[in-house]
């Protein structure tokens, strides 16, 4: 009798799961079972009777029925292809990273490498040992993203693996795997230790050690060249019926003059730049994806580096998700590229297809004798004049003017200053400050009352001590105030 075996098994149960409710009703009322329901217990429904068919008409299975085991999941757990390698086979079992939402946990791992895989290794520089991890759920049906935990540790025979493991944040499929070849004992049959440390996951996890191919930038820039390409006939095509549509919906045209809006000016053509918007370095090799409607191009070797370190596969012109199938080679602008030198960075398209180079020439001056009716000339008023002359003949530093030049800015309704030393405040106008504004001059500061000052006393034979005269440190008290007697407290003589 055959035998089935739980990974057939678990592609009936998805085959099931992709059933709607109309399709599992019509099963049911088929095989005459219960139609009412939640969606799932329809679903656990029609497994049961399948599997109890089998049994049935097969016979009992050789192992227990069970959804899948590891070894199983080995054929499962399909990941998304990838331009930079090619996997060859697995090295070691799945392994599974169960929940920790709390706490930390290690696995160990052995890898053992066969006599032919170990020669390999050694004489094949471009076969490499790389660690996959997937996160459920986990399909037949669909392949899956690289994903790591957040916090994982990978250590190969007891040495670090220095490799970023995160990706890059909310950018799922933008991790790459962990090659530890370099950490490898490439011995046959020798037995290799890995340990996986994570914590404080909210779903499982599975990782697998497998040999790969690794396929280098040089390698796929010379697979892109020798495939399809993007003729000249079909950018001119392109080029009009961008032009057409342009008309009719809202595109961005590039204009080629800076002053377009001129009545004189007219914008034929599209400014297409020579310079790749990723390494902002000239292009070598010109290359833009079949899915993008512009046809500004990238840097072929730039593009696929950057890929190479986060593999995000998206268009750096309009952003629009690419994949490397679609990548082409433009034909057209490596003839411009080969036809101008290194210097030029820009050129104008025409939609006939003709290219020049950009030369912006600067605009021409007007005749200031012809438009001499645009001109308008402003002056300045009596008051504003005369402050102007007053500056312009006055020092240049800013300094008070000397008494000269603020007598002659003086009116006939203020008093000439006195003959004195002192020159009165009325004397001085400030120019810019206006005529209401009142000038205060800032009050002394007061002195100190004769009882608030400190005396200075004289230490002489006669046994006390006695205050200074109008001598240097002696202190006068104001007019009309008599002076307070001082209080003579000294140690060894007695209070006055």
């Amino acid at each position: 009798m055959a035998s089935h075996s739980p990974f057939e098994i678990h592609l009936v149960e998805q085959k099931v799961k992709t059933l709607v409710n109309a399709q599992l009703k019509s099963i049911l009322k088929r095989e005459r079972l219960l139609v009412s329901g939640l969606k799932a217990a329809m679903q656990t429904r029609i497994v049961d009777h399948t599997l109890l068919k089998i049994r049935t008409c097969c016979g009992p299975p050789a192992r227990t029925i069970t959804p899948y085991s590891l070894r199983d999941l080995g054929y499962l757990l399909m990941f998304k292809d990838s331009p930079f390698y090619t996997i060859l086979q697995h090295l070691t079992p799945v392994q599974e990273c169960k929940v920790r939402e709390a706490t930390r946990d290690t696995i160990d791992c052995r890898i053992t490498l066969k006599p032919d895989v170990a020669d390999k290794l050694i004489s094949e520089p471009n076969l490499r040992v790389m660690v996959f991890c997937a996160s459920e759920p986990i399909s037949h049906f669909s392949k899956v993203d690289i994903a790591f935990p957040h916090q994982v540790e990978i250590k190969v025979n007891l040495d670090e693996v220095k490799a970023s493991l995160r990706g890059l944040k909310n950018r799922a499929g933008s991790t790459r795997p962990a090659d530890i070849t370099n950490l490898l004992r490439k011995r046959a049959n020798y037995e290799n230790t890995m340990t996986l440390t994570y914590a404080l996951t909210h779903k499982e996890f599975y990782f697998v050690v497998s040999l790969v191919r690794q396929h280098s930038v040089e390698e796929l820039v010379a697979k892109l060249q020798s495939g399809k390409t993007i003729s000249k006939d079909q950018v001119i095509k392109e080029s009009k019926l961008v032009e057409s549509a342009s008309s009719n919906a809202n595109l961005i045209v590039i204009p080629v003059v800076s002053k377009a809006q001129d009545s004189d000016v007219q914008a034929t053509g599209a400014i297409i730049s020579l310079k790749c918007p990723v390494s902002t370095l000239r292009i070598d090799v010109p290359c833009r994806s079949t899915v993008c409607t512009h046809n500004q191009c990238f840097d072929a070797s730039s593009f696929l580096q950057l890929q190479e370190q986060a593999p995000t596969w998206t268009c750096p012109v309009c952003n629009k998700t690419v994949s490397f199938e679609a990548l082409e080679i433009d034909r057209y602008v490596d003839d411009i590229l080969k036809s101008t030198p290194r210097s030029i960075d820009q050129v104008t398209v025409q939609p006939d297809g003709k290219w020049s180079l950009i030369c912006l020439s600067p605009r021409p001056r007007r005749d200031s004798s012809g438009d001499d009716e645009d001109l308008v000339e402003i002056k300045d008023p009596p008051r504003v004049t005369a402050v102007k002359n007053e500056i312009t003949n006055g020092p240049v530093s800013m300094r008070t003017p000397p008494t000269s030049s603020r007598e002659q800015s003086t009116t006939s309704s203020v008093p000439p200053p006195s003959t004195g030393t002192k020159r009165s405040v009325s004397a001085v106008i400030d120019l810019i400050s206006d005529d209401e504004e009142e000038i205060r001059r800032p009050s002394k500061k007061p002195a100190t009352p004769a009882y608030l000052a400190t005396p200075t006393y004289s230490g002489s034979g006669s046994g006390r001590a006695q205050p200074l005269g109008n001598g240097p440190g002696s202190f006068e008290p104001y007019p009309g105030i008599p002076p307070a007697k001082p209080n003579y407290i000294q140690r060894g003589y007695p209070r006055q």
